[in-house]
């Protein structure tokens, strides 16, 4: 059945994107998600999908990873659909708005709960916030690098804050309200991550991207640091985006 309607789906031009590495981890958690993929930064030539997006960000963004990296025609459909938000932003949301409803009656159907990133490869805050507020029974959740993070979290919108070589004043105020922060380390898939970093518990943010299943560690309070290891041209990071491993001293 699963078969059936993603080549069902992949007749129509969809916004949301149902099968990829992030979202088949994502099934086995027993949530069907949906992610809009649109072109990072001011790749589209038409507008700023990441306004805070630095060199290092911008150099090293999963805009290079994977199946992205080797397919001209993904990149080309994110272009595609960042210039449709900017041209006709109005028929684009009515857009999302049909993608999020046939991705609830497939949850549904298949017996998952759905769930949605809008900001795959963008940091749109007031497009995602839209949506999670017409869709309250649905979880949204995102990453971003723009400050007072915490004062756009909402019942059914989680954030998680993402770490850059400028912004760490930024990521530590995020920390002290709570919030987890994504960080990016020089380490190689199948090996260990650190277990801390400025004095927070690391956990493993490959395991699965539902954020907003992360758990504090048991016997603490604080947010944790959402490892994350280096893919595409971030292992070739030169900017201090990727943060080097190290075994902290507690």
């Amino acid at each position: 059945m699963r078969k059936n309607w993603r080549t069902q789906a992949s007749r129509n031009w969809d916004l949301l994107t149902e099968e990829n590495a992030k979202t088949i981890k994502g099934e086995k958690l027993g949530y069907l998600t949906g992610i809009l993929y649109l072109a990072p930064s001011d790749e589209s030539g038409v507008m700023n999908t990441c306004p805070m997006a630095s060199p290092g960000c911008k150099a090293g963004c999963l805009f290079t990873a994977g199946r992205a990296s080797f397919t001209p025609d993904i990149i080309k459909g994110r272009i595609r659909k960042t210039r449709y938000l900017h041209n006709d932003r109005a028929r684009f949301v009515a857009q999302l708005h049909k993608n999020i409803q046939r991705l609830v009656r497939r949850a549904a159907k298949l017996g998952l709960i759905p769930a949605v990133r809008i900001n795959g490869t963008s940091d749109l805050p007031q497009l995602a916030l839209q949506l999670a507020a017409d869709y309250p029974d649905v979880q949204f959740y995102d990453y971003t690098k723009i400050p007072r993070l915490y004062d756009r979290i909402r019942a059914n919108y989680h954030l998680t804050f993402s770490l850059s070589e400028n912004n760490l004043p930024v990521a530590l105020d995020a920390l002290a309200h709570g919030i987890n922060v994504a960080v990016v380390f020089n380490v190689k898939r199948g090996h260990d991550l650190p277990t801390h970093w400025q004095g927070y518990t690391v956990i493993d943010g490959d395991m699965h991207d539902l954020r907003f299943l992360d758990k504090i560690p048991p016997g603490s309070a604080s947010p944790v640091i959402v490892g994350l290891r280096a893919k595409g041209e971030a292992k070739k990071d030169s900017f201090g985006f990727v943060q080097i491993a190290q075994i902290e001293a507690l």
